[in-house]
């Protein structure tokens, strides 16, 4: 790392972090007050995650996706990118930053304990599919996040609605039928997103490999994760899935997501797809 990636790097963990604290703070609390200024600061972390992107680029020559540091900085990107974008078009979805900044928090993390030394692109990588392939699949990680943060405020305002008097901080909260509906539109994006994702990656792994599928440890997590999120659809679809239990499916489906893009890579020490990961 650069001495400019470590500062912006630092700087933007500080600020993630300390939003989470804000946001842990007014819910113990009930105090809502902090929340907008909390936002703003998510906005400012995420400034300076985009700078430490920028001056990595600038010292490699390309994007960071080798790697788990390099897949923990981009994916947290799109994590924190889709969480802000939302919350500008609809301001009670700020409160989504609840459960998306603390995950951004430990997945920057574990990447920095890992491998963030600057390494070239390696040769089999340099491939347009590449592109595709990794623009979609954290597209699909940032939408099954923000399905997961929808889960969260779901069960935290539905436990408060029994409750009374009731916290303040969840009045902020988008109503239990809104975060249902956006638990399954997340859900429904982040399957489709990972559908081409898969067959992007297919296309690729047939030029690098010989094979459309090699049933290697991060493809079968992949599909696994892939029929977990098609089932949760189906369900939703087909039988009427709401409430509580599409919440808790997306938050415990993100597990799938998380061992398809960290958790092998942690375990196996030979895969197809762990390019310059020391």
């Amino acid at each position: 790392m650069s001495n400019g990636e470590v500062v912006f790097f630092w700087v933007a963990l500080a600020a993630y972090s300390l939003a989470a604290g804000g946001y842990i703070y007014s819910i113990v609390f009930g105090n809502p007050r902090p929340l907008p200024k909390l936002a703003i600061l998510v906005a400012g972390g995420f400034l300076a995650h985009s700078a430490a992107i920028g001056i990595r680029y600038a010292s490699q020559g390309h994007l960071p996706w080798a790697g788990d540091y390099e897949n923990s900085l981009l994916g947290g990107w799109f994590v924190i990118a889709g969480t802000l974008y939302v919350s500008w078009r609809n301001k009670p979805l700020q409160s989504l930053a609840i459960g998306s900044v603390p995950l951004v928090i430990v997945m920057m993390g574990y990447g920095f304990m890992r491998n963030p030394t600057l390494t070239p692109l390696a040769a089999n990588l340099k491939t347009f599919w590449l592109y595709i392939h990794v623009y979609f699949a954290w597209l699909a990680f940032g939408a099954y996040t923000l399905a997961m943060a929808a889960g969260v405020l779901y069960l935290l305002k539905r436990r408060d609605g029994a409750l009374k008097p009731g916290n303040p901080v969840f009045e902020r909260f988008p109503t239990l039928e809104k975060c249902d509906e956006l638990i399954f539109r997340y859900i429904l994006f982040g399957f489709v997103t990972d559908t081409i994702m898969i067959a992007a990656g297919a296309i690729w792994a047939k030029d690098l490999w010989g094979s459309y599928w090699s049933w290697d440890p991060v493809e079968t997590w992949s599909l696994i994760s892939w029929l977990v999120y098609g089932s949760a659809v189906h369900m939703r679809v087909a039988f009427g899935w709401r409430g509580a239990r599409m919440a808790w499916l997306a938050i415990l489906a993100l597990g799938t997501v998380i061992i398809s893009f960290f958790g092998v890579t942690f375990v196996v020490t030979t895969s197809l797809h762990m390019f310059n990961v020391k």
